[in-house]
């Protein structure tokens, strides 16, 4: 028999993953910056939401909708969507959503658009439905907002780290597991992420090696005094590459892996009721991009954005010298900044699935290090020099931009999908780089800008648009958690 919700009409399975309430750490920010970004504030939106908001009472089959059976441990939105939707906590609840659609993309929600959602809550949906051309335009307001000062950031979250540190001291760190909150919205719908399976300990070595990552990355453009170090088996590094070819040289396996899943939006979750501790059921509430590619009957493939990242792996082989650890982190452009993070401090939802499309080991995983690096220090010296929000976010491109840039670098081929990088704000800082007597000749730099030239933006119609948004999709066929996801593979397989 199945588990009925404690919010009314929400049927949830029999057999719900098992964990405790938890708590959403806070994510980083970015210093408030000095000069202005002289950008276009791009055109609004609002006339296209205001299309929608007419047509939201005849919204029609959601792209939302899940194929029944697939995922158990998963309730449909549209399903949580009629049952809050007529409480005046569930009111509250949709405005939440609604303010995270534009805290997160920058697309504004008008107030038309808000009134249909309210008295409709299973169209919300459709809100949640956007072109690349949107997001782009929305994340360009984001900037606007914040360079007006409208929009303000607080300051980062501090270093784990002194100054100079020695990775013998690893396990001496004092980093305690972040703490998870789930949030109530209204009765029975609550927001935020559960923890991984992953011990502290290892949590905070990736913690440790991720921070060590991106400081010796932001190096390049910082003077000899104020440079982070770090020392290694007795070697003293400044410098990302020096740093990475002697973990190799030491005797650890350091291979890269770039990956896709889909991006948990709203990170939404109900509850079993009754459970004690709380089992908590995924509500699957991902962004969808309007790809505009259609079948010979006009049916158009909507596909879900998706996150990417660079995986790297360090494992410390039986003969490694040195201190002995292994660390996962990751690197990409997020809302926290670019550069590089630790892997596994919450867990992934199933329904998100996961895929890889290339891994690199020995001499290339180095290169893709190397890239990451130097595409690191370029968009955070352009973010600061440029006063952009987010340390840049969007602007100079979001996870998928930042990934597929270092793929294509060092494989010559990138699969995100979408594209949004304005290169253009990037090619000061670029050219700054290539024209000083020291980096001139630093490949990894020439790389990015190859890479750069050769990417599109998926704000307009361009050749591989087709196969990269077929490549985001990050399930095997028949493992789509979304009946509109069978529908763009199909669409796009064509």
């Amino acid at each position: 028999m199945p588990i009925r919700s404690s919010l009314p009409g929400v049927v949830a399975p029999s057999t719900p993953a098992t964990t405790t309430p938890v708590t959403t750490p806070s994510a980083p920010v970015a210093p408030a910056r000095p000069a202005p970004w002289s950008g276009p504030a791009g055109p609004s939106p609002r006339d296209a939401f205001n299309v929608v908001a007419n047509t939201l009472r005849n919204a029609g089959p959601s792209n939302f909708e899940m194929v029944a059976g697939r995922y158990p441990d998963a309730v449909p939105l549209t399903t949580v969507l009629g049952a809050i939707g007529a409480s005046p906590q569930g009111q509250a609840a949709l405005g939440k959503v609604l303010d995270d659609l534009k805290a997160k993309t920058g697309v504004d929600v008008p107030p038309e658009l808000r009134a249909a959602v309210l008295s409709n809550p299973a169209a919300l949906t459709k809100a949640m439905e956007l072109t690349p051309g949107q997001l782009s335009n929305g994340i360009v307001g984001l900037n606007a907002a914040h360079q007006s000062g409208k929009l303000k950031k607080g300051e980062p979250a501090p270093n784990l780290l002194p100054q100079q540190f020695d990775l013998s001291k690893i396990d001496e760190v004092v980093a305690e597991r972040p703490k998870l909150e789930m949030k109530e919205l209204a009765p029975g719908l609550f927001q935020g992420d559960l923890p991984s399976t992953t011990s502290d300990q290892q949590i905070k070595r990736n913690r440790v090696v991720a921070e060590v990552f991106g400081r010796l990355s932001n190096n390049a453009s910082l003077p000899e005094g104020e440079k982070f170090s770090v020392t290694h088996n007795g070697k003293k590094f400044t410098g990302l590459d020096e740093f990475a070819k002697q973990l190799q040289a030491d005797g650890y396996e350091v291979n890269v892996a770039f990956e896709q899943r889909v991006a948990n939006f709203s990170n939404l979750k109900t509850v079993v009721p009754g459970s004690n501790p709380p089992k908590f059921l995924d509500v699957p509430a991902p962004l969808m991009i309007k790809t505009g590619l259609k079948d010979g009957l006009g049916k158009e493939a909507i596909v879900p954005a998706v996150h990417s990242e660079m995986v790297i792996s360090i494992k410390a082989g039986p003969n490694a010298r040195g201190p002995k650890f292994d660390a996962d982190l990751k690197f990409y452009q997020g809302v926290s900044g670019t550069g590089f993070f630790p892997c596994n401090t919450t867990a992934n939802p199933a329904w998100c699935g996961k895929s890889q499309q290339a891994s690199l080991t020995g001499a290339k995983a180095l290169e893709a290090i190397s890239v990451a690096g130097a595409f690191t220090d370029v968009v955070n010296t352009t973010a600061k020099a440029k006063n952009l929000y987010a340390d840049g976010y969007g602007i100079t491109g979001v996870c998928n931009d930042s990934v597929a840039v270092v793929q294509q670098a060092v494989t010559g081929r990138a699969d995100a999908y979408p594209l949004l990088m304005k290169d253009a704000v990037l090619s000061e800082a670029l050219a700054e780089r290539l024209g000083d007597a020291n980096k001139a000749d630093d490949p990894a730099y020439k790389a990015i800008r190859k890479a750069m030239r050769e990417l599109p933006s998926d704000v307009r119609h361009n050749e591989s648009q087709a196969r990269r948004a077929l490549a985001s999709l990050p399930w095997a066929a028949g493992k789509e958690p979304f009946a509109s996801s069978e529908e763009a593979r199909r669409i796009l397989s064509q």
